[in-house]
């Protein structure tokens, strides 16, 4: 038995998300099927280190499963991208320790926010245009409050899976990209929509006269409804995974 560690990356357009779902196109449902295509025994599940819902994308994903395939990773690579559709893209294939599991073992995330100036064709299915975008100086003060550890209640969304709701925070900030502003944040968890909803709520503080007061207020809180909105899924990215203490490099 063997395992394997993918790098994924996808449009996540026209997914109901990664995870899969019975009767319904999914980024593991569309990889499972060209692997078992190519005939490598797969003896497990492909696991996903982010478990990304509709309509969100990814540039590196990491994926893992088991096999009982005598193939070397570079013509797994060669031959599961001849099988995959236009919007899923396998970049790298490797083999890695038996117990390896791109979920468990991941210590961080990170993902990116797209938010976009002015409505603009080429880039509306990966960045949002919400009716007013923020001074980037007034946004960038409200988002480093949740830098740190902390309760992230009032960022979790309703259906949201058991367990606790404190995360750590180790990076958050806003930058300047061509069309407009990207938030990227680094944490070693992420409830659900919980980048979204801090996206929504950093756009309403930084409306207020203390954005930065405003965002530690609802963080307090620890009420949903204390927030901004959740923000539309076609901004969000999940960008990258990391593993032992990369996040904190």
């Amino acid at each position: 038995m063997r395992s394997f560690r993918l790098t994924v990356a996808y449009d996540g357009t026209e997914f109901h998300g990664w995870q899969v779902q019975p009767g319904l196109r999914t980024v593991q449902g569309v990889l499972e099927e060209a692997l078992d295509r190519i005939g490598i025994e797969r003896r497990s599940r492909v696991a996903g280190a982010g478990r990304t819902d509709a309509g969100v994308h990814a540039a590196g994903q990491v994926a893992s499963f088991t096999a009982g395939t005598r193939l070397p990773a570079r013509a797994v690579l060669a031959l599961v991208r001849r099988e995959l559709p236009a919007d899923v893209r396998v970049r790298e294939v490797a083999e890695v320790e038996a117990d390896f599991h791109a979920r468990h073992r991941a210590t961080a995330r990170r993902y990116a926010y797209r938010l976009l100036w002015r409505e603009h064709g080429l880039w509306e299915r990966f960045a949002w245009c919400p009716p007013r975008v923020p001074d980037g100086e007034r946004i960038e003060r409200a988002v480093r409050e949740i830098e740190g550890a902390h309760d992230f209640a009032a960022f979790q969304a309703s259906g949201g899976g058991p367990g606790g709701t404190t995360c750590r925070v180790f990076r958050a900030g806003w930058t300047g990209w061509e069309a407009g502003l990207r938030f990227d944040v680094i944490a070693d968890h992420f409830l659900y929509h919980m980048v979204r909803n801090i996206v929504g709520t950093a756009l309403a503080s930084a409306m207020q006269a203390d954005p930065a007061r405003h965002m530690r207020d609802v963080l307090n809180s620890l009420s949903r409804g204390a927030g901004g909105v959740t923000a539309p899924a076609q901004g969000l990215t999940l960008e990258q995974v990391f593993y032992g203490a990369e996040a904190r490099a």
